[in-house]
């Protein structure tokens, strides 16, 4: 059976599967995303028929999203355990649990806007010769700092004490450019359910922007491993200027980009390598990554 499956994969099916594996993704977005394949599917009707012989391969699963698009809720697709092993080989450790069940309803809107921007990303870089490298899985990433108890909200006579940060980024990759220049970025989508100024929160986003602050202490101003923070709401441009302004204020090293944002909405609608999509705390506005010439 094993020699049988093998014998009907073909490399544009290890494209679909790679794909699939990033996140959880519509047949529309795997359409889109074919552009960066080496070979395409012009018609999105071939790319669900060949979506339907991996299910029946048992090497994808889907469901049905809760969210409204093109008159019925679209289906999301995800890997099987043997999808995952086809990539990874048999005896790769699999992921948690959760990787292969379905989403849970109270995420599906961010599960699916996550993926429209990721998608845009990969599509757009793909046009100028960039590609999206080490894609690091929602949650996958666990990042630690450590910083004053007085930053995390505790009382001024704790301030000597330290406390430990960590955030668990919606995402990460590398964008290298086609001089094989690269820019790795960590992704916060968020879509206004969290309250923007809150040390004491867990789940705030003042919460998250001290932690990345501290995490980015640890690095050099030229160090190859800096990272920015790629925050992308789903809400209004004026949420957009509240997030960056609370990072002014958050921020250790006034002089130094660690945060960058911008809608969804503003991203989708242009070409974040070419357009000035994107405003960091100081409101200067820039594409993803400096584009040569």
């Amino acid at each position: 059976m094993t020699k049988v499956l093998h014998a009907r994969i073909g490399p544009r099916d290890i494209e679909l599967l790679t794909a699939i594996d990033r996140f959880p993704v519509t047949a529309a977005q795997l359409c889109r995303l074919s552009h960066a394949f080496e070979l395409p599917f012009r018609d999105e009707n071939n790319l669900r028929r060949r979506l339907r012989l991996l299910s029946d391969m048992k090497l994808v699963q889907c469901w049905p999203y809760a969210i409204a698009g093109d008159g019925r809720s679209p289906r999301y697709f995800k890997l099987t355990r043997d999808g995952y092993r086809l990539l990874y080989g048999a005896k790769a450790a699999l992921p948690k649990r959760r990787y292969f069940q379905a989403v849970r309803p109270g995420h599906h809107h961010h599960t699916f806007c996550l993926a429209e921007l990721v998608t845009h990303l990969i599509v757009t870089g793909h046009r100028h010769g960039c590609t999206i490298e080490h894609f690091a899985r929602e949650n996958s990433v666990c990042l630690q700092a450590t910083g004053s108890a007085q930053d995390a909200g505790n009382s001024a006579e704790q301030s000597l004490e330290t406390a430990v940060f960590t955030v668990y980024p919606d995402c990460a990759f590398v964008v290298r450019r086609s001089d094989g220049h690269c820019f790795p970025f960590c992704v916060e989508l968020d879509n206004g359910t969290e309250r923007i100024r809150s040390k004491q929160d867990v789940e705030s986003l003042e919460r998250k922007l001290r932690a990345y602050d501290a995490h980015q202490a640890q690095f050099s101003r030229f160090d190859p491993n800096r990272y920015l923070v790629l925050i992308v709401t789903t809400r209004s441009d004026a949420r957009v200027q509240h997030i960056l302004s609370l990072a002014a204020d958050v921020v250790q090293h006034v002089g130094r980009t660690i945060f960058i944002g911008a809608s969804l909405n503003s991203v989708l609608a242009g070409d974040p390598f070419i357009d000035r999509a994107f405003a960091n705390h100081r409101n200067d506005c820039r594409t993803l990554i400096p584009m040569k010439g």
